[in-house]
């Protein structure tokens, strides 16, 4: 019973980041003191569950907020940074 308990909490500790991810139009500005000295943040193994959602951690350096947004958002971030 204690791990249905567990396992349902986890699955929908995963959805509502999966959801609030998603929500997030852009990474290029932190979503808390909304500057824009934003990075990926060192994945955990919670990471590589989101990760098969296309999800992924950054980590704003000016206030340290570890935060998720879809990871194709910041390849083509990059992408556009490289050819500059």
């Amino acid at each position: 019973m204690l791990a249905m308990a567990i396992g349902a909490a986890v699955l929908i500790a995963w959805l509502w980041a999966v959801l609030l991810a998603r929500s997030r139009k852009s990474v290029e500005k932190c979503p808390t003191c909304r500057s824009n000295r934003v990075r990926p943040s060192w994945p955990t193994i919670s990471d590589r569950l989101l990760g098969v959602a296309n999800i992924c951690a950054f980590r704003c350096e000016a206030c340290l907020r570890r935060f998720y947004a879809r990871r194709s958002l910041w390849t083509r971030r990059s992408e556009m940074l490289n050819r500059l």
